[in-house]
């Protein structure tokens, strides 16, 4: 799970746990949990899923058995934020280190429990909504920047904006350790992901920046391979920033020179080169969504059509639609024709006209099923996948069909005890 030639390396999120560097111990189960031992016992990052929490435990207590005296969250999410329960039931009090806008992010999770169980069904094509209920909140909050004390280790921490509003990167600076949680991700970064909040691609090639001038020799990324050595370190850093001000800068000229939401959505791609590398691969997030996060960010949610500006039902428009088509019967068929001939963004907006018009119509559900069946297919990042496998199986039962699940990536964001 460390790599010296990241631009050859073949990116991993699963590994066995152990010892990856000089006092860091790794638990890769697609988030990465580190323990460091220090001076004055153990620090742990990111101690991952609540539904992990007792194998990472056991793992790191194999390790060593020294004092948890400190823990810290790089940012709130679940994969990261929810795995200490384990600790804190076997008596250990770690002082919990997070980003104030950590407690914020809590809090939302509380009141949008039922929209963020079901965004996970659909994002992960999991079997039932499922999101976590029980939290571990921070106990020292970091506004800017803390330095934190273990022993005679300086442990230094700092805030930063990118996949979240609350994030922290971590610095050892006496052994030239850095853990960039979520700011590097071995996949393009998690930027425009469409069903969650605003990110921020900008203040993410920032931090990506800052740390870059550390010259580490060591990074520790919240996903993926550990990376050794300080102009790998610095490569893998340096590139990421330079496709997100890529994007960044083709989004805010084209906004700038009036052109519409569509067209800059469609026109704006990530430099090639960039693209081709092993820890830029759009496998996860996808830069067309990274492109629309920026349109949102610094132009609204309006898309620039104002018939959507206050627009009539979906449903409506559709049978307008198959109204001027000649019926719902022609609206199928012309969707088959281009399902056929591979242009399968258009049999999308087809098969969506079809049912909307007719939800009883099964030739109209079962072209639904196949469109989105091939998208699947066709798709490599996970977030487009998750949506349209849900979309097809939206169609599958409709049809009285059995839905189909998805590919397991170990994610089940379950509650503690559930896998």
């Amino acid at each position: 799970m460390v790599t010296t030639d990241p631009l050859h390396a073949e990116p991993r999120f699963f590994g066995p746990a152990g010892e990856v560097a000089p006092d860091v111990f790794m638990h890769p189960a697609f988030v990465n949990t580190y323990a460091v031992r220090t001076p004055a016992g153990l620090l742990v990052i990111d101690p991952g899923f609540a539904h992990t929490s007792a194998a990472v435990r056991d793992a790191v207590r194999a390790w060593s058995p020294a004092p948890l005296r400190a823990a810290i969250y790089t940012h709130g999410h679940v994969d990261h934020a929810f795995g200490l329960r384990a600790f804190l039931d076997a008596g250990e009090q770690p002082v919990i280190i997070a980003q104030e806008a950590c407690l914020a992010r809590f809090r939302r999770y509380r009141l949008m429990y039922g929209y963020n169980a079901r965004i996970n069904q659909r994002q992960f094509s999991l079997p039932a909504p499922v999101f976590v209920r029980e939290f571990d909140p921070p106990t020292l909050l970091v506004r800017e920047r803390l330095v934190h004390r273990l022993g005679d280790l300086d442990v230094v921490c700092t805030a930063a904006r990118g996949e979240t509003d609350d994030h922290l990167w971590v610095w050892l600076p006496a052994r030239r350790q850095l853990f960039t949680g979520d700011l590097v991700i071995w996949q393009a970064p998690n930027c425009g992901n469409p069903q969650k909040v605003q990110r921020y691609p900008e203040e993410w090639a920032d931090a990506l920046e800052a740390m870059a001038g550390l010259e580490a020799e060591w990074l520790f990324p919240g996903h993926g391979l550990a990376i050794q050595g300080s102009q790998a370190v610095r490569l893998v850093l340096t590139e990421t920033a330079r496709y997100l001000r890529e994007l960044v800068a083709q989004v805010r000229a084209r906004m700038n020179a009036g052109e519409p939401a569509d067209e800059i959505v469609h026109a704006v791609e990530p430099d090639p080169e960039l693209a081709s590398r092993p820890y830029l691969q759009p496998t996860y997030d996808h830069p067309k969504f990274i492109v629309r996060n920026l349109l949102r960010l610094w132009g609204g949610w309006w898309n620039g059509n104002a018939a959507d500006l206050l627009p009539a039902r979906l449903d409506a428009q559709a049978r307008e639609v198959a109204a001027l088509a000649g019926g719902v019967g022609a609206v199928v068929a012309r969707g088959r024709a281009r399902l056929g001939e591979g242009a399968l963004e258009l049999a999308a907006h087809l098969a969506e006209w079809a049912t909307r018009a007719a939800p009883e119509d099964r030739a109209a559900q079962a072209l639904k099923r196949d469109v989105y069946a091939a998208r699947v297919a066709a798709e490599r990042s996970l977030m487009a996948r998750g949506i349209f496998r849900a979309a097809m199986n939206e169609a599958r039962c409709a049809l009285g069909e059995e839905p189909l699940a998805g590919e397991d990536p170990g994610l089940s964001f379950s509650e503690p005890g559930r896998r």
